[in-house]
Protein backbone atom coordinates (compact mmCIF):
# COMPACT_ATOMS: atom_id res chain seq x y z
CA UNK A 1 0.00 0.00 0.00
CA UNK A 2 2.49 2.58 -1.28
CA UNK A 3 0.17 5.55 -0.74
CA UNK A 4 -1.65 4.54 2.43
CA UNK A 5 -3.23 7.65 3.94
CA UNK A 6 -2.05 9.96 1.15
CA UNK A 7 -4.62 12.47 -0.09
CA UNK A 8 -4.46 13.11 -3.82
CA UNK A 9 -6.35 15.56 -6.04
CA UNK A 10 -6.69 14.25 -9.62
CA UNK A 11 -8.10 16.25 -12.53
CA UNK A 12 -9.53 14.58 -15.62
CA UNK A 13 -10.36 11.63 -13.38
CA UNK A 14 -13.46 10.46 -15.23
CA UNK A 15 -11.66 9.01 -18.24
CA UNK A 16 -8.30 8.15 -19.75
CA UNK A 17 -5.05 8.73 -17.89
CA UNK A 18 -6.81 10.51 -15.04
CA UNK A 19 -9.16 7.60 -14.43
CA UNK A 20 -6.35 5.05 -14.59
CA UNK A 21 -4.34 7.16 -12.15
CA UNK A 22 -7.24 7.44 -9.72
CA UNK A 23 -7.78 3.68 -9.84
CA UNK A 24 -4.09 2.92 -9.34
CA UNK A 25 -3.71 5.29 -6.42
CA UNK A 26 -6.79 3.93 -4.65
CA UNK A 27 -5.48 0.40 -5.14
CA UNK A 28 -2.29 1.54 -3.41
CA UNK A 29 -4.15 2.96 -0.42
CA UNK A 30 -4.58 6.63 -1.37
CA UNK A 31 -7.63 8.76 -0.79
CA UNK A 32 -8.50 10.34 -4.14
CA UNK A 33 -10.60 13.38 -4.92
CA UNK A 34 -11.27 13.34 -8.65
CA UNK A 35 -12.70 16.03 -10.88
CA UNK A 36 -13.76 16.01 -14.52
CA UNK A 37 -16.32 17.12 -17.06
CA UNK A 38 -17.81 13.70 -17.80
CA UNK A 39 -20.18 13.42 -14.90
CA UNK A 40 -21.69 10.06 -15.82
CA UNK A 41 -18.29 8.40 -16.22
CA UNK A 42 -17.14 10.01 -13.00
CA UNK A 43 -20.17 8.80 -11.07
CA UNK A 44 -19.61 5.30 -12.42
CA UNK A 45 -16.02 5.41 -11.23
CA UNK A 46 -16.93 6.72 -7.78
CA UNK A 47 -19.64 4.09 -7.47
CA UNK A 48 -16.99 1.38 -7.40
CA UNK A 49 -15.40 2.74 -4.21
CA UNK A 50 -16.29 3.85 -0.73
CA UNK A 51 -16.35 7.63 -0.16
CA UNK A 52 -13.37 7.19 2.15
CA UNK A 53 -11.39 5.99 -0.90
CA UNK A 54 -12.57 8.05 -3.85
CA UNK A 55 -14.89 10.98 -4.40
CA UNK A 56 -15.73 12.46 -7.79
CA UNK A 57 -16.99 15.97 -8.40
CA UNK A 58 -18.07 17.20 -11.83
CA UNK A 59 -16.13 20.39 -12.47
CA UNK A 60 -15.18 22.70 -15.32
CA UNK A 61 -11.66 23.72 -14.38
CA UNK A 62 -11.65 26.54 -16.91
CA UNK A 63 -13.90 28.30 -14.38
CA UNK A 64 -12.17 29.69 -11.31
CA UNK A 65 -15.29 29.16 -9.21
CA UNK A 66 -15.30 25.43 -10.05
CA UNK A 67 -11.62 25.11 -9.14
CA UNK A 68 -12.13 26.78 -5.79
CA UNK A 69 -15.25 24.73 -5.05
CA UNK A 70 -13.52 21.44 -5.87
CA UNK A 71 -10.43 22.22 -3.78
CA UNK A 72 -12.60 23.37 -0.89
CA UNK A 73 -14.64 20.17 -1.11
CA UNK A 74 -11.48 18.03 -1.17
CA UNK A 75 -10.09 19.84 1.85
CA UNK A 76 -13.36 19.48 3.71
CA UNK A 77 -13.48 15.76 3.02
CA UNK A 78 -9.83 14.82 3.56
CA UNK A 79 -8.54 17.63 5.77
CA UNK A 80 -5.80 18.58 3.32
CA UNK A 81 -3.82 17.31 0.35
CA UNK A 82 -0.48 15.55 -0.17
CA UNK A 83 -0.33 15.42 -3.97
CA UNK A 84 -1.94 16.84 -7.09
CA UNK A 85 -2.10 15.23 -10.54
CA UNK A 86 -3.25 17.41 -13.44
CA UNK A 87 -4.50 15.11 -16.21
CA UNK A 88 -7.34 17.11 -17.76
CA UNK A 89 -6.73 18.13 -21.35
CA UNK A 90 -8.04 18.41 -24.89
CA UNK A 91 -6.37 17.54 -28.20
CA UNK A 92 -7.58 19.66 -31.15
CA UNK A 93 -6.11 18.40 -34.42
CA UNK A 94 -6.14 18.85 -38.16
CA UNK A 95 -5.51 22.58 -38.50
CA UNK A 96 -2.52 24.72 -39.30
CA UNK A 97 -2.16 27.88 -37.26
CA UNK A 98 -3.89 30.22 -39.71
CA UNK A 99 -6.95 27.96 -39.63
CA UNK A 100 -7.27 28.07 -35.83
CA UNK A 101 -9.95 30.45 -34.57
CA UNK A 102 -9.53 32.65 -31.52
CA UNK A 103 -12.16 30.54 -29.75
CA UNK A 104 -10.30 27.27 -30.44
CA UNK A 105 -6.97 28.77 -29.37
CA UNK A 106 -8.41 30.27 -26.19
CA UNK A 107 -10.23 27.05 -25.29
CA UNK A 108 -7.09 24.93 -25.68
CA UNK A 109 -5.05 27.28 -23.52
CA UNK A 110 -7.85 27.45 -20.94
CA UNK A 111 -8.08 23.66 -20.55
CA UNK A 112 -4.47 22.57 -21.09
CA UNK A 113 -2.61 25.37 -19.34
CA UNK A 114 -4.72 27.88 -17.41
CA UNK A 115 -6.60 25.12 -15.57
CA UNK A 116 -3.28 23.70 -14.36
CA UNK A 117 -2.21 27.16 -13.21
CA UNK A 118 -5.45 27.61 -11.29
CA UNK A 119 -5.43 24.15 -9.71
CA UNK A 120 -1.82 24.57 -8.62
CA UNK A 121 -2.46 28.06 -7.27
CA UNK A 122 -5.34 26.74 -5.18
CA UNK A 123 -3.59 23.60 -3.91
CA UNK A 124 -0.02 24.75 -3.27
CA UNK A 125 -0.95 26.26 0.14
CA UNK A 126 -2.45 22.91 1.14
CA UNK A 127 0.69 21.02 0.17
CA UNK A 128 2.77 23.52 2.14
CA UNK A 129 0.52 23.05 5.18
CA UNK A 130 1.02 19.28 4.87
CA UNK A 131 4.78 19.80 5.18
CA UNK A 132 5.43 19.27 1.48
CA UNK A 133 4.08 17.18 -1.34
CA UNK A 134 4.17 16.51 -5.04
CA UNK A 135 2.55 17.86 -8.19
CA UNK A 136 2.55 15.99 -11.51
CA UNK A 137 1.40 17.76 -14.66
CA UNK A 138 0.63 15.79 -17.81
CA UNK A 139 2.47 17.22 -20.79
CA UNK A 140 3.22 15.47 -24.07
CA UNK A 141 5.98 14.50 -26.47
CA UNK A 142 4.50 17.29 -28.60
CA UNK A 143 6.43 19.65 -26.31
CA UNK A 144 9.65 18.38 -27.94
CA UNK A 145 8.69 16.84 -31.30
CA UNK A 146 5.32 17.29 -32.91
CA UNK A 147 3.29 16.39 -35.99
CA UNK A 148 1.39 18.57 -38.48
CA UNK A 149 -1.87 20.13 -37.45
CA UNK A 150 -1.68 20.59 -33.66
CA UNK A 151 -0.35 24.14 -33.08
CA UNK A 152 -2.41 25.00 -30.02
CA UNK A 153 -1.88 21.61 -28.39
CA UNK A 154 1.89 21.62 -28.96
CA UNK A 155 2.17 25.17 -27.63
CA UNK A 156 0.26 24.39 -24.43
CA UNK A 157 2.18 21.19 -23.71
CA UNK A 158 5.52 22.96 -24.09
CA UNK A 159 4.19 25.62 -21.72
CA UNK A 160 3.21 22.96 -19.17
CA UNK A 161 6.83 21.78 -19.08
CA UNK A 162 8.09 25.32 -18.55
CA UNK A 163 5.53 26.02 -15.85
CA UNK A 164 6.36 22.78 -14.04
CA UNK A 165 10.07 23.59 -13.98
CA UNK A 166 9.39 27.09 -12.70
CA UNK A 167 7.21 25.78 -9.88
CA UNK A 168 9.84 23.17 -8.99
CA UNK A 169 12.35 25.99 -8.55
CA UNK A 170 10.03 28.30 -6.63
CA UNK A 171 8.57 25.71 -4.26
CA UNK A 172 11.55 23.52 -3.42
CA UNK A 173 11.90 25.62 -0.26
CA UNK A 174 8.46 24.32 0.76
CA UNK A 175 9.45 20.68 0.12
CA UNK A 176 7.05 20.55 -2.84
CA UNK A 177 8.27 18.62 -5.86
CA UNK A 178 6.84 19.41 -9.30
CA UNK A 179 7.34 17.29 -12.41
CA UNK A 180 5.85 16.96 -15.87
CA UNK A 181 5.26 13.73 -17.76
CA UNK A 182 5.80 13.67 -21.51
CA UNK A 183 3.34 11.05 -22.67
CA UNK A 184 3.30 9.56 -26.13
CA UNK A 185 0.25 8.00 -27.73
CA UNK A 186 -2.07 6.49 -25.14
CA UNK A 187 -5.23 4.48 -25.74
CA UNK A 188 -7.64 7.12 -24.47
CA UNK A 189 -10.76 8.37 -26.20
CA UNK A 190 -9.15 11.77 -26.75
CA UNK A 191 -5.97 10.41 -28.33
CA UNK A 192 -7.64 7.74 -30.45
CA UNK A 193 -10.05 10.32 -31.87
CA UNK A 194 -7.09 12.55 -32.68
CA UNK A 195 -5.19 9.71 -34.34
CA UNK A 196 -8.22 8.87 -36.46
CA UNK A 197 -8.46 12.49 -37.59
CA UNK A 198 -4.77 12.35 -38.55
CA UNK A 199 -5.26 9.26 -40.71
CA UNK A 200 -4.96 6.51 -38.14
CA UNK A 201 -2.20 5.16 -35.93
CA UNK A 202 -0.56 3.29 -38.79
CA UNK A 203 -0.16 6.50 -40.78
CA UNK A 204 1.99 7.87 -37.95
CA UNK A 205 3.99 4.67 -37.58
CA UNK A 206 2.38 3.69 -34.28
CA UNK A 207 1.46 0.20 -33.20
CA UNK A 208 -0.56 -1.57 -30.53
CA UNK A 209 1.96 -4.44 -30.46
CA UNK A 210 3.62 -4.69 -27.02
CA UNK A 211 7.11 -5.42 -28.37
CA UNK A 212 7.25 -2.42 -30.70
CA UNK A 213 8.98 0.89 -30.04
CA UNK A 214 6.68 3.92 -30.27
CA UNK A 215 3.61 1.84 -29.57
CA UNK A 216 0.32 3.03 -28.12
CA UNK A 217 0.25 2.72 -24.33
CA UNK A 218 -2.42 1.54 -21.97
CA UNK A 219 -3.44 4.37 -19.60
CA UNK A 220 -2.43 2.18 -16.65
CA UNK A 221 1.19 2.33 -17.85
CA UNK A 222 1.13 6.11 -17.49
CA UNK A 223 -0.57 5.84 -14.10
CA UNK A 224 2.26 3.79 -12.59
CA UNK A 225 4.81 6.36 -13.78
CA UNK A 226 2.74 9.12 -12.17
CA UNK A 227 2.59 7.03 -9.03
CA UNK A 228 6.38 6.83 -8.94
CA UNK A 229 6.72 10.60 -9.26
CA UNK A 230 4.42 11.33 -6.33
CA UNK A 231 5.89 8.56 -4.19
CA UNK A 232 8.73 8.84 -1.68
CA UNK A 233 10.83 6.77 -4.09
CA UNK A 234 11.09 9.92 -6.22
CA UNK A 235 12.19 12.15 -3.36
CA UNK A 236 15.12 13.54 -5.41
CA UNK A 237 13.11 14.05 -8.61
CA UNK A 238 11.80 17.53 -9.27
CA UNK A 239 11.78 19.91 -12.21
CA UNK A 240 11.92 16.99 -14.63
CA UNK A 241 10.09 16.30 -17.86
CA UNK A 242 9.91 12.54 -17.62
CA UNK A 243 9.38 10.73 -20.93
CA UNK A 244 6.81 7.92 -20.75
CA UNK A 245 6.39 7.45 -24.46
CA UNK A 246 7.45 3.92 -25.44
CA UNK A 247 10.48 5.30 -27.25
CA UNK A 248 8.51 7.67 -29.47
CA UNK A 249 10.89 10.58 -28.99
CA UNK A 250 13.87 8.27 -29.53
CA UNK A 251 12.44 7.52 -32.95
CA UNK A 252 11.52 11.10 -33.81
CA UNK A 253 14.56 13.02 -32.58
Amino acid sequence: MMFAGKRVFVTGAATGIGRATAEYLVAQGAKVFGTGLDGEEGKALAGRYAESQLIFRESDLTREADVQAAVTAATGRFGGLDAVVNCAGIYPTGKRLEQVSDAEWDRTIAVNLTAIFRVCRATLPLLREAGGGSIVNIASVHADATVPGVPAYAATKAAVVGLSRQMALDYAVDRIRVNAVLVGSVATRMTLDGLEAAGGAEALGLSFEPNRIARIANPSEIATAIGFLISDAASFVTGSAMQVDGGLLARLL
